[in-house]
């Protein structure tokens, strides 16, 4: 037994915290104490332990503004992730997406937008790789390969035919 532990060397520690309530003198319980009739006047108020007042805690609520608004677009026309710019405004991914879903997606869309133009220029002035890349995500262009094997009833090796070819 430490000395904290001891209720009469602990000076924290009431003498009546261990009573149980039908054990304690009437004159001892808070049912029946009633402060209004206290003559005394040496207790005051200030001894009366009130109720703290219940502090949320946490993070003020975040308040958009014409000025974040502006940045998460243009964060998001150049392809800055959601986490990155959420950091930049010091607010979570969470509440980015919350309050700033319309700014993200139009900044997604033109952004989109912005490279597939460059893109289809490029094709159509004849960038062939731009040309493929275009046709097989855009057109549903694929490129297949068809293996035939066949085997021979005598033994002899099989010969075999590669057939490619676009769909």
């Amino acid at each position: 037994m430490t000395d904290n532990d001891n209720p009469i060397e602990n000076e924290n520690h009431s003498h009546l915290d261990n009573v149980q309530a039908d054990t304690m003198p009437d004159a001892l319980k808070q049912d029946d104490i009633n402060m209004d009739s206290v003559q005394d006047s040496s207790l005051s108020t200030d001894m009366i332990e009130q109720p703290e007042s219940k502090d949320k805690g946490g993070r003020p609520p975040h308040l958009p503004n014409a000025d974040t608004r502006n940045k998460v677009f243009m964060l998001s026309t150049v392809g800055t992730r959601h986490e990155d710019i959420a950091t930049v405004l010091g607010i979570s991914a969470d509440t980015l997406t919350k309050y700033y879903h319309d700014e993200l997606a139009k900044g997604r869309i033109e952004a989109n937008a912005s490279v597939a133009e460059t893109l289809f220029k490029q094709a159509k002035e004849g960038n062939t790789t731009a040309m493929i890349f275009w046709l097989k995500s855009r057109a549903k262009w694929k490129e297949t390969s068809q293996h035939e094997i066949s085997g021979n009833p005598d033994g002899t090796p099989v010969e075999v035919k590669i057939v490619t070819g676009i769909d």
